[in-house]
């Protein structure tokens, strides 16, 4: 297991992201989503390794559902959405005071709760959102409150659901201040990240940069037991 600052997982899943071929935006909502996930002490660093391998290529748009005035959020493509792009879309088009909603299938859905989190910060309403037997409550103040279920770390649900909660005083949970990534997990976002650099050439070599790539090398964090 990798331990990590939450900084640095931030920025690594920012990096692999772009590497998997995301968009500058949804790049830095990986990363935000994933060091919020982890700092409610959330397994979500191999969950996002698995969305990127399984998605890599396919362009933003492919992953994330439409737009309807009459419908609202609709699935438009043949394979699961992506959550990160689903909550993009959630907070941009249907995250209006009491709204609700159900979609699917999703990849790793415990990826969408940032966004849920933030639109009820937003309205100042508590929110749920459920998945098979999993259910979490997002508070009026956007922190992550009461949650249970036996598949949080589920790779893909067929649906996903939200809308208001009854429940205004869930305790929000303790936040670590690390993250936590297996190292099989590790190893395919670097994969992914290393796709970000600049090819070496002689000019870099000359100047000194492969050394400091060396240096940065030796700086990775150190393995836990």
């Amino acid at each position: 297991m990798i331990a990590l600052s939450l900084g640095e997982a931030e920025a690594l899943l920012r990096k692999a992201a772009r590497g998997a071929g995301r968009s500058w935006g949804m790049a830095e909502e990986c990363g935000r989503t994933i060091r919020w996930l982890e700092s409610y002490g959330l397994a979500a660093m191999a969950l996002a390794a698995d969305l990127l391998a399984q998605t890599d290529g396919v362009a933003d748009t492919a992953l994330a559902p439409g737009w309807s005035a009459k419908g609202g959020l609709i699935h438009r493509g043949a394979q699961p959405l992506c959550p990160i792009a689903l909550g993009a879309a959630l907070s941009d088009h249907a995250g209006a005071p009491g709204a609700t909603g159900r979609i699917g299938p999703v990849f790793a859905p415990l990826l969408l709760l940032p966004h849920l989190a933030s639109i009820a910060q937003r309205h100042g309403q508590a929110y749920t959102l459920t998945w098979g037997e999993s259910r979490f409550v997002l508070t009026a103040g956007g922190a992550l409150g009461a949650h249970d279920g036996p598949d949080l770390g589920q790779r893909q649900a067929d649906w996903v659901a939200w809308g208001p909660s009854d429940t205004e005083d869930a305790a929000a949970a303790l936040r670590p201040h690390r993250a936590h990534c297996p190292s099989s997990a590790y190893a395919s976002l670097n994969q992914l990240a290393e796709r970000t650099f600049a090819p070496e050439t002689e000019a870099r070599r000359q100047s000194g940069a492969g050394e400091a790539k060396l240096s940065t090398d030796a700086a990775r964090p150190k393995t836990e037991g």
